[in-house]
């Protein structure tokens, strides 16, 4: 229990520091004198708003993730490892966090094709990276998860009736 608590702080130092370090990112002045960290915006290509629009929106949807990922933990107690709540929270924190990883891969693509056409090109070139594609897969696990977060809490709920 003391570990479930420990691990909900950790998301909310995790929440906070994805939006700071992703502020620092994109407002950071990189040419400040003295710098000993720099964070620096990855801008694929795109200008600049909109890779700076498109890094905070993921900052954002991760951030309310581990929000989520904390609410469950400090949910957790002895008598209801499964309660309807936990796995609630669980599967908010699963969706969201699949809502990151969709946004990642479609969002710069969308940005691409949109700058193109008002620029009048007649083509655009997409890149896809396997690591965008593959973050999808442990987000599907943790829908996995919450559904067997879902059976066990039913079993639990049968369990408790039948005593």
């Amino acid at each position: 229990m003391h570990a479930a608590r420990a691990l909900a702080i950790v998301c909310w130092l995790g929440a906070l520091s994805c939006l700071v370090i992703t502020g620092a990112g994109i407002w950071a002045d990189r040419s400040a004198p003295g710098a000993t960290v720099v964070a620096i915006l990855s801008t694929d290509g795109l200008p600049r708003v909109w890779a700076a629009s498109i890094a905070g929106a993921l900052a954002l949807v991760t951030c309310a993730a581990l929000v989520e990922l904390a609410r469950m933990l400090r949910r957790v107690t002895p008598d209801a490892l499964f309660s309807s709540a936990i796995t609630r929270h669980f599967r908010r924190f699963a969706a969201l966090l699949m809502a990151a990883a969709v946004l990642r891969v479609l969002l710069p693509a969308v940005a691409t094709l949109w700058l193109a056409s008002q620029s009048g090109a007649g083509s655009a070139q997409l890149t896809f990276s396997g690591d965008d594609l593959l973050s999808l897969l442990p987000v599907a696990v943790f829908f996995f998860v919450a559904r067997l977060f879902d059976e066990a809490a039913r079993l639990e709920d049968d369990q408790r009736s039948i005593v």
